[in-house]
């Protein structure tokens, strides 16, 4: 917080100040303003950049919300009058915005299993099959690698060579997504969450990334007890360990909440960075967060399109922003940049304007559908969670909601969907499911889901049920 000509100015970032109790304000700057961190979905459900603009209107001040990116809802109110909407034009200094190319890992998996092919068949011709065999086992690690293709390695050795520094970012930790046995097919799961253990190589253990519960890494398969277990897929910790091996030479660094939970980890990684001391820098969503690194020259993208296949409406819009936000993170110094968005979905609206860096043509489409099915900005939505131990109380309880709410329901105003389990149905012992309730108006909402609580809440404190109403929610998961 400072001082503006005897008035005081504050910026709100995701651990947001919006409750302090600040007098006499004069301006408030809500920074990255579409980043979801805003949004409380504990206890008391609020957003923080909403509440600032309420605040701002209760003081008489102006509101300044920054993004390179806007939220759908936020342009949606500029375009309605609500917001004046400033445009910035050019980059500091008129430098010039990185040349973003994408590259199609469809392809590659095609010319991988073309070159796999045509030593299996040399190699047979040659050795009676021994050399055969050896080769598909080969094909069959590089399946389980992590997908680099020879467009990005080489562009990260060239980055090297010239000095520059890179970032890659993948948004998934750990080394391995989940241990599977092969004989019996069993992947170790949490016992208190409806998800697979991530197994991390630095500790050799098995950790569940929603409660937190972790222990040693098996070595025997604790359904058959046989030793078929095996690691699937990859994360920032694997990626680091590819990198590391396909160029020893360079210095590599990894950021993601397993490196930097210790106090000072992160501030020294981001020193390292800015002094020079840092090659390639690999990380999760935290490395895309507005950093100013004039020598990072290279930003590639592993998977761009993991959070398209997640179960929500706003997918194509996070991908979207998150690409920009990487993209940004290249050519901020005096030598241009490069971006490397390496993704299963190249055509795919979001990636395509993500390469082009253009806002106005991805936000077009995307209010285009959003309209069409009737999701925010042209409507509000509200998620009625029913938490609880019992599975069977929970779902008697989340049909009981349907029911109340579908009383209201009409075809062009109150529209349920549900009841369903959540996409994760149990979190920490307690099994999960939803209601969604959309309506072209908050207030008949509103009514529909007081009158809903006043039905069901009795019948919930009964069975020890949980419910919890959340209008304008941001992850559906």
């Amino acid at each position: 917080m400072a001082t503006l000509g005897g008035q005081a100015r504050i910026m709100i970032g995701p651990r947001s100040v919006t409750f302090a109790p600040i007098h006499d304000l004069g301006l408030i700057v809500v920074d990255e303003e579409h980043d979801a961190s805003y949004k409380n979905e504990e206890g008391i459900r609020y957003h923080a950049r909403d509440l600032a603009v309420a605040l701002a209107g209760f003081s008489k001040c102006p509101i300044v919300l920054g993004s390179a990116t806007p939220s759908s809802e936020s342009f949606a109110n500029s375009r309605r009058g609500r917001y004046r909407l400033l445009r910035l034009s050019r980059r500091v200094n008129d430098r010039a915005l990185a040349q973003v190319e994408i590259v199609d890992l469809r392809r590659e998996a095609a010319d991988a299993r073309k070159v796999s092919e045509g030593q299996i068949a040399t190699a047979s011709k040659s050795t009676n099959g021994a050399a055969a065999n050896g080769s598909a086992r080969g094909e069959e690690a590089s399946r389980d690698a992590v997908p680099l293709s020879s467009a990005l390695i080489a562009a990260l050795r060239a980055n090297l060579a010239s000095g520059g520094q890179s970032i890659v970012f993948l948004n998934r930790r750990g080394f391995h997504n989940f241990l599977q046995c092969r004989i019996c097919g069993n992947v170790i799961a949490c016992p208190n969450c409806s998800v697979s253990m991530t197994f991390h190589m630095r500790d050799r253990s098995i950790r569940c990334h929603y409660c937190g519960n972790h222990a040693a890494a098996p070595d025997a398969c604790p359904e058959c007890h046989g030793f078929g277990l095996k690691g699937q897929g990859f994360g920032t910790e694997r990626l680091a360990e590819t990198l590391a091996q396909m160029m020893p030479e360079a210095r590599i660094e990894r950021m993601d909440s397993d490196t930097s939970g210790l106090k000072g980890a992160r501030t020294r990684m981001l020193a390292e960075l800015r002094a020079r001391e840092i090659d390639i820098l690999v990380g999760t969503q935290m490395i895309t967060k507005g950093f100013d690194f004039p020598g990072v020259t290279l930003a590639a993208v592993v998977l761009a399109d993991m959070a398209l296949n997640m179960p929500d409406f706003r997918s194509a819009e996070r991908t979207f922003q998150l690409l920009t936000q990487v993209a940004g993170r290249a050519g901020r110094g005096e030598r241009p940049g490069r971006v490397i968005i390496q993704t299963y979905a190249p055509n795919h609206y979001s990636i395509r304007a993500a390469k082009d860096q253009d806002y106005a043509r991805f936000i077009r489409r995307e209010l285009q559908l959003r309209r069409d099915l009737m999701y925010p900005p042209f409507a509000r939505i509200a998620m009625v969670r029913i938490e609880g131990v019992d599975p069977q109380r929970v779902r008697r309880v989340a049909e009981a909601v349907a029911k109340t709410l579908g009383k209201t329901a009409t075809p062009e105003g109150i529209r349920v969907l549900g009841p369903a389990p959540a996409p994760i149905e149990r979190i920490k012992q307690r099994y999960r499911w939803q209601v969604m309730i959309k309506s072209r108006e908050l207030k008949p909402m509103r009514e529909a889901l007081a009158g809903m609580r006043a039905e069901v809440e009795a019948i919930a404190e009964r069975d020890d049920v949980y419910l919890a109403i959340d209008i304008d929610p941001v992850r559906m998961l």
